[in-house]
C-alpha cells in the first residue's frame, strides 16, 4: 500500500509540472504571438506609407532608378510580411496544440488526484480494520489472562 501510495503522488507532481511547463510555454507563445502581431501592423503601415510615397512621387516624377529602389522596397516588404503572416499562423496552431495538451494534463491530473483519493480511502480502511483486530486481539488476550 504504501508504494503504491508513493507512486499515484510521484505520478500526480509529475504531471503537475507538466501542466506548469505547458503554462509557461503557452504565456511564451502568446506574448511571441502579441510581437508578431504589433511587428505585421507596423510592416503594413510602412508597406501603406511607401506605396504612397511612390504613388507621389509617380505623379510629380520620378527617375528610373528611384522608381525601381521603391519597387524593390516595396516587393522586399510585401515577401516579409507574407512571411510574418505565415509565423503568426504557425505560432497560432502551436499555441492550439499546447492548448490541447494542457488540458490532456488536466484530465491525467485529475484522474491521478482521484485514484489517490481512492487509495487514501482504501489506506484508511485497511488501517481501521488493522486497528480494530489488534484491539480484538488484545481483548482476547486479556480475557485469557483474566481466564
Amino acid at each position: 500500500m504504501k508504494y503504491k501510495k508513493i507512486s499515484l503522488s510521484i505520478l500526480e507532481e509529475i504531471e503537475i509540472k507538466k501542466i506548469e511547463k505547458e503554462i509557461i510555454n503557452i504565456k511564451n507563445m502568446s506574448l511571441k504571438q502579441e510581437d508578431n502581431n504589433k511587428q505585421l501592423k507596423l510592416l503594413i503601415k510602412y508597406e501603406k506609407e511607401y506605396i504612397k510615397q511612390i504613388n507621389n512621387r509617380l505623379l510629380s516624377g520620378i527617375g528610373v532608378y528611384q522608381w525601381k529602389n521603391y519597387n524593390n522596397f516595396i516587393s522586399i516588404l510585401s515577401v516579409i510580411i507574407k512571411d510574418n503572416r505565415n509565423m503568426i499562423q504557425k505560432n497560432k496552431e502551436l499555441i492550439k496544440e499546447k492548448l490541447k495538451i494542457w488540458s490532456e494534463s488536466q484530465k491525467k491530473l485529475k484522474f491521478w488526484q482521484s485514484l489517490s483519493v481512492i487509495n487514501k480511502k482504501q489506506i484508511l480502511k485497511f488501517k481501521k480494520t488493522e486497528e480494530q483486530t489488534i484491539n480484538d486481539n488484545y481483548v482476547q488476550l486479556k480475557f485469557l489472562k483474566k481466564g
